[in-house]
């Protein structure tokens, strides 16, 4: 397998930043698998403050909630807990884990030269 493939194909599916550590880049590596993890936590912040919201919803305004009253919360949060749950890094994120991925590409191709 060509060494430009095989860090790619790290940076793809394990996570960013993989291949250019295979490919010895260690700086880089750190620097993209940083960046990606700040902007993960932030969105995971996010999740779960929607979820500790949504959840003081069921448990203040219906007490003993059933399945189908949970289900009905969390499909349809109120407009308070809907609003903490924007997402706004998720296009961030995927831009960068493509970044990633291009650049073990080109470094890989690079090294072989």
């Amino acid at each position: 397998m060509q060494k430009s493939f095989k860090a790619a194909l790290l940076s793809a599916l394990i996570y960013p930043g993989a291949g250019h550590f295979a490919l010895k880049k260690h700086l880089i590596g750190a620097i993209f698998a940083g960046v990606f993890s700040v902007l993960l936590l932030l969105t995971l912040q996010e999740v779960y403050a929607m979820a500790q919201c949504i959840a003081n919803d069921i448990v203040n305004t219906r007490g003993g909630a059933s399945f189908d009253d949970i289900l009905a919360a969390v499909k349809h949060p109120s407009a308070h807990c809907a609003a903490l749950g924007q997402y706004q890094y998720i296009y961030l994120m995927l831009v960068i884990w493509f970044l990633s991925i291009v650049d073990a590409y080109r470094l890989g191709r690079k090294a072989v030269k």
